[in-house]
C-alpha cells in the first residue's frame, strides 16, 4: 500500500474535459447573472439582488478554476517533474494536457462578468437603501419603483375574457 487514498473515477474529474466544462460553466452563469442584474425588476423583489449576486459569484469560482487549469495546461506533478523542469521553470508550465486558449478565455469572461455582476448589485443594494432614506442615485429602468412603462401586470378590472 502506498498510503494515498484512492481516486475515486480514475482521476476522471481531474482532465482538461472537467476544466473545459468549468470554464464554459462559468460563462454561461457569468451571462445569465448579468443580465439578470440589469434586466430583472429588482425593487419589487429586494431579495433578488441576493439571488443574482450569488449566481455571480458562482460565476466566479467556475469561470476561475477553469481558466487557472486551461491557461498554461495541466501541470506536471512534483514526482514527475525532473531537475530541469525545475531548473527551467517548466515544471509549472508545461504538462500532460496542452492549453486552450479559448476554454481559458471562456472561464475569464465569466469569471469578469460575474465580478461586474457582483458590483452591480453592491450598488443596486446601496441605490435601494438610498431612496430609502430619500436621496435619489441613477437606477437602470427595471430597478426603479415606479418600473418601466407598460410593464405593469393588468388589473382584474382590465382583463377580458
Amino acid at each position: 500500500m502506498s498510503g494515498e487514498p484512492p481516486v475515486w473515477g480514475g482521476g476522471a474529474a481531474d482532465g482538461p474535459g472537467w476544466s473545459t466544462l468549468m470554464a464554459w460553466t462559468g460563462l454561461v452563469l457569468g451571462v445569465g447573472a448579468f443580465v439578470f442584474a440589469v434586466a430583472a425588476p429588482l425593487w419589487t423583489r429586494p431579495a433578488g439582488i441576493a439571488w443574482i449576486a450569488g449566481f455571480g459569484a458562482l460565476a466566479i469560482w467556475f469561470g476561475a478554476i477553469g481558466w487557472l487549469r486551461l491557461r498554461r495546461g495541466r501541470p506536471h506533478e512534483a514526482s514527475e517533474a525532473g531537475a530541469d523542469d525545475v531548473a527551467t521553470g517548466d515544471a509549472d508550465r508545461t504538462g500532460d494536457d496542452p492549453p486552450s486558449p479559448l476554454g481559458a478565455g471562456a472561464g475569464l469572461l465569466g469569471a469578469v462578468l460575474g465580478a461586474a455582476t457582483i458590483l452591480l448589485m453592491a450598488y443596486a443594494w446601496a441605490a435601494f437603501i438610498a431612496a430609502g432614506a430619500g436621496a435619489e442615485w441613477p437606477m437602470l429602468p427595471a430597478w426603479h419603483p415606479d418600473g418601466v412603462p407598460g410593464d405593469a401586470p393588468p388589473s382584474p378590472g382590465d382583463v377580458t375574457v
